[in-house]
């Protein structure tokens, strides 16, 4: 009975170390090879779709600042010569400019950035499939994520794919 009770510890034990070591084996390569990262605030300014949208909205904003400025300088001179109905006339003027320029900058905070995001959307999900990824992760470095071995971190092999893809080429 000594011996049976020995044989069946043994067994046991061997059982439970082959299984330590297929289980090891298969998290290890699940989690090597299929979980990954990207840096949302460089992929976001690295896209070459937000610098094109970036620049398009900064010219305009420019383009409205100096008007608005222009329009604040004759309104100051008015103001000092007491001109009072023009300077009425302009302040009315003033406040639609300034608003005006508000919609622009929210515009770009809020529906130019959701376009980005779309797009780079599906770029990611197209590159996660092709390259059999279980989860791509985002993270800013504030949240999420806050620590990930280097090695798994794509944020460049997006971009690149990303600015391929949104210039156009398959």
């Amino acid at each position: 009975m000594k011996k049976t009770s020995v044989i069946l510890l043994v067994i046991n034990g061997v059982l439970v170390i082959a299984l330590t070591v297929l289980l090891s084996l298969y998290l290890s390569s699940f989690s090597n090879s299929n979980i990954v990262y990207v840096d949302n605030v460089e992929l976001f300014n690295g896209f070459n779709m937000s610098k094109d949208l970036g620049k398009i909205n900064k010219d305009k904003i420019t383009k409205q600042k100096k008007k608005l400025d222009s329009l604040y300088t004759i309104y100051s001179i008015l103001k000092e010569q007491k001109n009072e109905e023009k300077s009425t006339e302009l302040e009315t003027q003033l406040r639609s400019e300034d608003q005006e320029l508000r919609k622009m900058n929210e515009y770009f905070s809020k529906d130019l950035s959701q376009k980005v995001w779309n797009r780079l959307n599906q770029y990611i999900k197209e590159y996660g499939e092709a390259n059999e990824y279980k989860i791509v992760l985002g993270t800013q470095g504030n949240g999420n994520v806050m620590f990930a071995e280097e090695g798994i971190n794509i944020t460049e092999d997006i971009l690149i794919y990303a600015n391929h893809k949104y210039e156009g080429n398959q």
